[in-house]
């Protein structure tokens, strides 16, 4: 493997960078509110074409609005070792989430260029379109390029800006969506994805070091439960006769939530009822219904699957103590995604390199890597989130854990891009 001295990103470049990206689409004093395929979004993105083109880089927008900027590697007919993230927020959300991996990617690829590091892989930076929920549909951008989201799909979700679907949103924007098979990647061209995002919890700054090397993108499984009684007056009902909906799913929520933290750390197990409701909806009436969301994540897929059982039997246990009938209805299934070894080793490598200390830790977070991990190994570099606060306007990464990021991120995909290192 060649070797080379640490490369320094350049601070004050980046920091200009991130500031000027931050005034698009901005909210309140600090946040973003900056939805995919909406014209703010459409600047963004044209700002960062514009730096990936004075950087010597090769670009591209596809039919579906993912961007892209390619280095040619020393060696013709080598995939590519592909590294970004996204540039558009939650509704509000904040400035870091998505533009530091984006922006850190592109500071890599153009400090390797300027010190004129020699590499045989060809290099791409990737941002990629509606990474967020806002957009309407999660991890959009790169669910497309894996191959893994349909016209169908496109055409029932709802754009949230303008009220249309994602296909029709699409196409507003300037882009083709029938054009979408076209930007579908291949397995043989990409030999590496890796993506820099901030941690989103508070490890990192709780252990006071600034590079987080992931091992597991935890899974997901997400749905709605609802629960049906009887509708009564609230004086007139005596509460040993009720059928109440909303205490039955209180009761369930307690509950369930208990067992979550029960469960092994080493299952990185999280539970979020995220939203609850009761019908009728009025003070004087017993609800006859309730529903509630829930966002069930671990590390183990097992480990999920044994909590969505037991859902299920703790469900099934509170229609019989008070009277009603549950339902479970699953909208989302992700499975656990692990990193590739052989990237986390050259991401440990690479801290090393560059002098900046780090830990092995998990993401609790799903990101546009499960997506890309369809298609080559993936690899993901977190940095601190101040208070562990993210998809929110008071958001905050300290710009030297950023630059520290961007630095190993530079190290790692050099290395990476060397054909005799496997990733």
């Amino acid at each position: 493997m060649k070797k080379y001295m640490p490369i320094r990103a350049n601070r004050a470049r980046m920091k200009k960078e991130f500031d000027a990206q931050s005034t698009i689409g901005r909210y309140g004093k600090t946040g973003l509110a900056r939805i995919a395929l909406t014209p703010e979004y459409n600047q963004v993105r044209d700002l960062v074409r514009g730096w990936m083109e004075e950087a010597g880089l090769k670009t591209r927008v596809d039919a579906v609005g993912n961007l892209f900027g390619r280095k040619q590697g020393g060696v013709k007919g080598l995939p590519v070792v592909m590294a970004g993230s996204h540039l558009d927020s939650q509704n509000p959300g904040g400035r870091f989430d998505g533009p530091a991996g984006v922006l850190t990617a592109l500071e890599a690829v153009r400090r390797i260029a300027e010190v004129d590091a020699l590499h045989d892989h060809p290099l791409e930076v990737v941002a990629f379109v509606g990474e967020e929920s806002a957009c309407g549909v999660v991890t959009f951008g790169s669910s497309i390029l894996a191959g893994q989201l349909g016209a169908g799909e496109m055409k029932r979700a709802v754009h949230p800006p303008t009220g249309k679907s994602v296909w029709e949103a699409i196409r507003l924007s300037g882009g083709r969506p029938e054009r979408f098979k076209s930007c579908k990647l291949s397995k043989k061209n990409l030999k590496a994805f890796l993506e820099l995002h901030i941690e989103q919890g508070p490890i990192l700054e709780t252990a006071k070091v600034p590079i987080g090397i992931v091992d597991t993108v935890v899974g997901a499984l997400r749905g709605d439960i609802f629960f049906e009684g009887q509708t009564a007056h609230s004086g007139g009902q005596p509460m040993l006769y009720r059928r109440d909906a909303a205490m039955a799913a209180a009761a369930f929520m307690v509950e369930i939530e208990a067992a979550v933290r029960r469960a092994p750390e080493r299952h990185r197990m999280t539970l979020t009822f995220g939203m609850m409701s009761a019908q009728p909806g009025w003070y004087s009436i017993v609800p006859g219904g309730a529903k509630i969301s829930f966002d069930l994540r671990s590390k183990s897929d097992a480990a999920s699957r044994a909590m969505l059982g037991r859902i299920k039997k703790t469900l099934l246990r509170i229609e019989k103590k008070r009277g009603v009938k549950g339902r479970v209805k699953l909208s989302v299934k992700y499975a656990a995604c692990p990193a590739s070894m052989g990237i986390r080793r050259a991401l440990k490598r690479a801290a090393g390199e560059t002098e900046h200390s780090s830990l092995t830790l998990s993401s609790g977070g799903i990101h546009d890597a499960c997506r890309i991990a369809a298609l080559c190994p993936i690899g993901m570099v977190f940095v601190p989130s101040v208070k562990g606060l993210s998809h929110t306007p008071e958001e905050f990464t300290k710009f030297s854990d950023i630059v520290a990021g961007a630095e190993v991120m530079a190290s790692a995909i050099l290395g990476l891009a060397d054909r005799r290192v496997r990733a």
